[in-house]
């Protein structure tokens, strides 16, 4: 699938989903996401990173942390903006971003 072909899929979940280009290598903004968190519901920009970051095969950054899930949340300044995001790694970059997407959201319930 083209870069655009996963954009479409991920706006069915996120209708403001906007692709943006650090440097050659995809991100997806995701605004206003609703996190199935601790039993209920937080709001939260996103930052879908579905090709490698540092060490990690994908990312998901996040507004804000969750620190109650996940492990080791660490800081980074993305395209002027400060974002969080946890340690976890080898979700596949071949992977749908969708899935992509819904494995990292899986670790925050």
């Amino acid at each position: 699938m083209t870069a655009e072909q996963h954009l479409a899929a991920l706006r069915r979940i996120n209708r403001r989903a906007e692709l943006w280009d650090e440097g050659g290598r995809p991100l997806v903004y995701l605004p206003s996401m609703q996190i199935q968190h601790n039993g209920g519901t937080i709001t939260a920009d996103g930052l879908l990173c579905p090709r490698n970051h540092g060490s990690y095969t994908t990312r998901l950054f996040l507004s804000q942390p969750f620190p109650n899930r996940g492990q080791n949340w660490t800081v980074h300044q993305i395209m002027g903006l400060a974002w969080h995001t946890m340690s976890f790694n080898y979700v596949s970059e071949l992977l749908p971003w969708t899935e992509i997407l819904a494995i990292h959201l899986g670790q925050l319930k």
